[in-house]
């Protein structure tokens, strides 16, 4: 009876130590819980953007294979990744912002399977264009501004309409904010950020910051003196879009190159992937595009 006992008391306690043992375990396995999109989006806009190139963020999301990009192509990344896995039951996508030189140097040495870029890379495929818009009130005599006064404007070089011909009233600058597509691809068509050390907005501190393109457009509408930026290939009310150097933004001058303030998405990507560049290449995928302010690039 003793020996039964005794064997009862050495099992409760080999039971007793292994529970500890696992929840030790337990604790000393415990991850972190993985960003979601949108926990994504509230923490770029949180943080304060210097310089996107020195960026370099893991976002993981069920990991099938990896995928970088750039923070400017960050919105068009993050919509088609979801919308291949819903596409896709079963697929899952590792995507993470870096600058675009890391971006092309991980691709060409094995390190991951896909980037998304701005702008024209040897081996690429373009699937979008980013394409901005000058907005100003439906009342502006302004019709055409070349390219320098755009960048004058928004420098804070040229702050009142008489210096560009018209009557004398101050230029209120209307600006999405620091971290949003439109301005990363704005700043960087018209290099608007200093050289040198620590890379910075030219944009006066003066300007008006608001939370999307929405937001800069329905400004301008009760802003005679207003001026601002915003999706070309989106429609809003009460704004109208100046010609940049005597072009104005269209399906044709987008297509040929001929508008200043156009570039493309690409994508760079190994044979594996070929899938993801056709779905990027869909009609689902144009539209997703148009939504997010991008003019599609039909296959």
């Amino acid at each position: 009876m003793k020996k039964v006992i005794a064997i009862i008391i050495v099992l409760v306690a080999l039971v007793a130590a292994y529970g500890c043992g696992a929840a030790e375990a337990s604790i000393e396995k415990e991850e972190e819980v993985p960003l979601s999109n949108e926990a994504l989006s509230l923490t770029l806009d949180e943080s304060p953007l210097e310089e996107p190139s020195a960026m370099h963020m893991e976002i993981l999301v069920n990991l099938d294979f990896g995928m970088y990009g750039e923070i400017a192509a960050l919105p068009y990344m993050s919509a088609l990744t979801d919308a291949f896995m819903e596409e896709h039951e079963g697929s899952s996508i590792d995507f993470a912002v870096v600058s675009k030189d890391e971006a092309l140097e991980l691709f060409h040495s094995g390190q991951t399977q896909a980037v998304a870029l701005t702008g024209e890379t040897d081996g690429s495929i373009s699937v979008a264009n980013q394409c901005i818009g000058i907005a100003v009130h439906p009342e502006s005599p302004i019709g055409d501004l070349k390219r320098s006064q755009i960048f004058e404007i928004f420098s804070g070089a040229i702050n009142n309409w008489k210096d560009l011909g018209l009557e004398d009233a101050p230029i209120t600058l209307y600006v999405t904010e620091r971290n949003s597509a439109s301005r990363q691809a704005f700043e960087d068509m018209l290099s608007l950020r200093s050289t040198g050390g620590i890379s910075k907005s030219l944009i006066p501190a003066e300007a008006v910051v608001l939370p999307d393109e929405d937001s800069v457009a329905e400004a301008i509408a009760g802003d005679k003196n207003g001026i601002g930026f915003i999706w070309a290939s989106k429609f809003y009310k009460d704004v109208i879009l100046l010609a940049v150097d005597s072009t104005n933004p269209n399906e044709s001058s987008i297509a040929d190159g001929s508008y200043a303030l156009s570039r493309p998405i690409v994508l760079l990507f190994t044979e594996e992937l070929i899938s993801l560049v056709e779905f990027a290449q869909s009609p689902k995928m144009e539209n997703i595009s148009r939504d997010l302010g991008l003019w599609p690039i039909k296959k």
